[in-house]
């Protein structure tokens, strides 16, 4: 009794059924390609809430970031804002600015 062996090189390959989805059309792709670029630039252009809390006090970031241009704006009234650099010091309830790295000045929270 012999058996017989089939050569995989001379076999003819069988169909194979995929199952699942149906391949997309040329609108689906654009539709697809449009929300994807713009769940991108929503997260690239993300901006968290940062909120510092200490001994039983939450501030939020932003609102002393708010305070120390409009304290400045009050001193300096027409010199534009170009960089500003915010130094917190909770333990003294204080936060510290440096605007444009010429002007110094303090908001207390």
């Amino acid at each position: 009794m012999e058996k017989k062996k089939t050569d995989a090189a001379t076999a003819e390959p069988e169909a194979k059924k995929k199952g699942g989805r149906k391949p997309m059309t040329a609108e689906e792709k654009a539709s697809a390609a449009k929300a994807r670029a713009e769940s991108k630039a929503k997260a690239d252009s993300l901006k968290p809430t940062v909120i510092m809390q200490f001994q039983g006090t939450e501030v939020e970031m932003d609102a002393l970031v708010e305070a120390a241009k409009a304290d400045f704006r009050q001193e300096k009234k027409r010199a534009p804002i170009t960089d500003l650099k915010l130094y917190v010091k909770p333990e003294e309830r204080v936060a510290y600015y440096v605007v444009n790295e010429k002007f110094n000045g303090s908001v207390s929270f």
